[in-house]
């Protein structure tokens, strides 16, 4: 007779948790609200292995790698499907992506050591030069971000740190990131930091232009606000913080200074819900868009 209550309390319980909208599935102050899902389609055909994005604010274009078929999708302001480009078939396994203002777009191609350079009015496509980085291991390119002067970091997992070329894509510099053995995403913010995420230890760390350590924060854990498997993180205009819990298959959201603000979704195949998410971006109308690779889609929140 207990079971048997126990097990009639639960199924109500299940039936909430299905019904509920993605809104409501958000823990602390502020709400994240579902707006749409790309999802595939008779343009599209079947989305694989979805791994990069990134929003052009020039021409309200949104980006998408789909490594497995070898392309990179566009999708218009109302993410309406628009076009494929696969660079002339010189993409083998595209995975991180970034445009600059000049329309100039860089894929990263980690499986061969290289950054691909498109001009696409030039219809040329060339590898980033690497011959001025200082010598270590052999760079392998992961994520990449631009900033408003058109320079392109890139983090060099190999070596833990982040790579920088300027406009020209002339080598400048490079960020140590010391003490990290998990280097996995690097983005700028509006004010010109760069944040880094460390998916080892969970930390979020913040560098100036020069790259000098401003602050730390993020932690693995299973507390609220910490970390099971973080994978990527994303700037928003406000300046939170924004991080992609793979393995709890949330996102967590961190105040300017570094303090724990909020989380929204959950595990689930639904609208509004996610299936080890890889990846996310925000773009300066404050959308925020979340690669729910297990799901094949892109899910845009804001």
């Amino acid at each position: 007779m207990n079971m048997f209550r126990r097990g009639h309390l639960v199924i109500p319980f299940l039936i909430f948790l299905l019904v509920i909208p993605a809104t409501a599935l958000c823990a602390g102050k502020g709400k994240i609200k579902h707006l749409t899902s790309i999802t595939k389609n008779s343009e599209t055909g079947r989305l694989s292995l979805l791994s990069g994005l990134f929003f052009d604010e020039s021409r309200n274009r949104l980006y998408v790698t789909d490594t497995t078929n070898k392309r990179i999708l566009a999708f218009d302001v109302d993410f309406k499907f628009v076009s494929e480009f696969n660079a002339g078939g010189a993409l083998g396994a595209p995975t991180s992506l970034a445009r600059s203002s000049k329309g100039r777009l860089f894929v990263a191609e980690p499986a061969k050591g290289k950054v691909l350079f498109i001009d696409i009015k030039q219809k040329s496509v060339r590898p980033i030069n690497f011959s001025a980085v200082p010598k270590a291991n052999a760079v392998y390119p992961g994520n990449m971000a631009v900033d408003s002067a058109d320079n392109l970091y890139i983090v060099d997992k190999a070596n833990q740190r982040v790579l920088i070329f300027d406009a020209d894509m002339r080598f400048n510099r490079q960020i140590l990131v010391k003490d990290g053995n998990g280097l996995i995403d690097v983005k700028v913010g509006p004010n010109g930091n760069i944040y880094t995420l460390d998916t080892i230890d969970g930390a979020i760390r913040v560098f100036d232009r020069r790259g000098n350590l401003l602050k730390r924060f993020g932690k693995k854990g299973k507390d609220k606000g910490e970390f099971n498997f973080p994978v990527s993180l994303a700037v928003h205009p406000n300046r939170m913080v924004y991080v992609v819990d793979q393995h709890n298959h949330k996102v967590l959201a961190f105040n300017k200074k570094g303090e724990f603000v909020l989380d929204f979704s959950q595990l689930g195949w639904r609208e509004g819900r996610l299936h080890y998410p890889s990846y996310i971006y925000i773009n300066k109308a404050g959308k925020i868009f979340v690669v729910d690779r297990g799901n094949s889609r892109v899910s845009i929140f804001e």
